[in-house]
């Protein structure tokens, strides 16, 4: 395990994150048959423009760099609060470890973290969706005792 920190993005991060992590989803949504690449980008903005009203400081939404040791950026994180069935719960909207840092162990170190601020908030439940296609992602989800069906993976913390 790596030593980790989970950082408040600034503008700039946010900016940088944002766009690979709209890329990603575009490009997941069009391998998963959901959208097309024709109306991909104008699906993706509209979703954008919807979920984050107020950008990195929209409400209930968390932003932050993945960083090992003292100023080694290896990925970022973002998830929000949301609710279901009258519980509070984080959904974990995209995790990024960059290339050169994965399969590495950073995602596994990246998510113990999270899980301990998750329950500095009060929250004792974790929701992520994973794509079929996504088979190490899911792998790790599970080996880290996520659970679920239909890509939509649970974990009580």
């Amino acid at each position: 395990m790596y030593m980790i920190k989970l950082e408040p993005m600034d503008t700039t991060q946010y900016d940088e994150f944002m766009k690979i992590s709209m890329d990603d989803h575009m490009r997941s949504q069009i391998k998963a048959g959901e959208w097309t690449e024709s109306n991909a980008l104008d699906n993706m903005k509209e979703m954008k423009s919807k979920v984050l009203n107020n950008g990195l400081d929209t409400q209930d939404h968390y932003f932050f760099n993945i960083v090992e040791g003292e100023d080694v950026q290896v990925g970022g994180l973002w998830f929000a609060k949301a609710e279901n069935q009258d519980q509070e719960l984080i959904f974990i909207i995209d995790i990024q470890i960059y290339e050169e840092y994965r399969r590495k162990g950073y995602g596994e170190s990246t998510f113990k973290i999270m899980e301990d601020k998750v329950k500095d908030m009060g929250i004792n439940i974790i929701a992520l969706h994973v794509f079929d296609h996504n088979a190490p992602a899911r792998a790790m989800y599970e080996k880290l005792g996520y659970a679920g069906s239909e890509g939509n993976l649970f974990k009580m913390i």
